[in-house]
């Protein structure tokens, strides 16, 4: 079975701007407290690692134990049920995390409008769709990982049924597989995003003259 590790790439900060009274420097500011915001994201994708290294390694332990030893191998299988249960905790969090972002970043809408030099004001917009897909691509990556603590955790119910035939697990191993694959695409996809909004935002702060360059 493979196993994925989520590793997504957190957005970019930039020593904040003292005065805050133009509609450049409010973008400024509401950038800067989205980076702020998205500590919480940062927090919950370290600690989904290593609840994914641990169910890893609980997995691989039951593939080498074999279906002799039950009793283990059905500990083992509550152990990864639980791992699993924390793991929709700390996604409900990220969640909660990307939404209270959303929601800051949202703040620069009226501002965009307020800029007099047209050039900045398309750079600004360019800026907001690319975060807006970006947020749009973090929904989908929630959805895909949601699927794959679906997923395993109906491996883990199967081998705690001592009748099981391992036709089934095989089947279900490459149904999380799957599942599992769909996640990387979808991080993939949040990376690029990710990445792309840090190289544009410090771009428009260089026009806006907030960082030398």
């Amino acid at each position: 079975m493979k196993k994925r590790y989520l590793a997504a790439v957190v957005l970019a900060s930039t020593a904040l701007f003292s005065a805050c009274g133009s509609p450049e420097e409010q973008i400024h500011k509401n950038l800067e407290e989205t980076v702020v915001i998205e500590k919480d994201f940062e927090k919950q994708q370290k600690a989904l690692m290593k609840l994914e290294e641990k169910e890893k390694a609980l997995f691989d332990k039951m593939m080498k134990l074999g279906m002799k030893k039950f009793d283990e191998i059905s500990s083992l299988a509550d152990d990864a049920l639980a791992n699993l249960d924390k793991r929709e905790e700390l996604l409900a969090k990220e969640e909660e995390a990307m939404a209270a972002s959303k929601k800051e970043f949202e703040k620069i809408n009226d501002l965009i409008d307020k800029l007099k030099d047209d050039r900045l004001k398309e750079k600004a917009k360019e800026l907001q769709g690319i975060m807006n897909q970006r947020y749009e691509s973090h929904e989908q990556l929630i959805k895909a990982y949601k699927d794959v603590i679906k997923e395993d955790r109906k491996i883990y119910e199967l081998v705690k049924n001592k009748d099981l035939k391992f036709e089934d697990l095989e089947s279900q191993i490459d149904a999380a597989n799957q599942a599992q694959e769909e996640v990387l695409r979808a991080n993939e996809r949040f990376n690029k995003f990710t990445e792309k909004f840090n190289e544009e935002k410090e771009k428009l702060y260089r026009e806006t003259g907030i960082i030398e360059g």
